[in-house]
């Protein structure tokens, strides 16, 4: 959403594929106007294609990480990020989980190691959990309005509980 005082630079707020343009002076239900038009939007596209057009906004190149430094008790291994199943917080650490069942933890936030992976092969489907969305096997029905992910091989014991608007987000990445 952009705001000035002047007009000729409306157009170009467009460009960066803006919601709104509010002109100053500016009351209440201007901005509660473009706010609306933003829920609308962000429900439509999705937090992941709110971050990409924040990024084109700013004119960055995305950049996401591509190698992953994993740390065991008796080793470092680096690994491609392609390689990753999905990646779990438990009880303050960060784990990733590989295709070949290697397993390691990352010196880093799982919110902030999402921020660093591309969204069009990863996606954080609970605070805890985020997933590769290539190794998404089922998706099943809970008890609850929930649902569970269920993971291919070599996890395909492995259940994810989501809740149902995040079901709704990666389906439309899955489809």
């Amino acid at each position: 959403m952009f705001t000035t005082a002047y007009e000729e630079y409306a157009l170009k707020a467009f460009d960066f594929d803006c919601i709104d343009y509010v002109m100053k002076p500016y009351d209440k239900t201007d901005i509660l106007s473009a706010l609306e038009k933003y829920e609308r939007r962000i429900l439509h596209t999705g937090v992941d294609d709110a971050r990409r057009a924040s990024d084109n906004m700013r004119g960055r190149q995305l950049q996401y990480r591509q190698r992953l430094e994993l740390h065991r008790a008796d080793s470092t291994r680096i690994v491609d990020t392609q390689e990753i199943c999905y990646i779990e917080y438990e009880l303050g650490s960060i784990r990733v989980f590989c295709n070949d069942k290697f397993s390691g933890c990352v010196d880093k936030s799982l919110s902030r190691l999402y921020e660093e992976l591309n969204p069009d092969i990863f996606f954080k489907v609970s605070r805890n959990y985020i997933i590769n969305i290539s190794q998404v096997d089922r998706i099943r029905p809970t008890l609850k309005r929930n649902k569970l992910i269920q993971l291919k091989a070599p996890y395909q014991n492995v259940r994810i509980e989501v809740v149902m608007e995040s079901v709704k987000v990666l389906k439309g990445k899955l489809l």
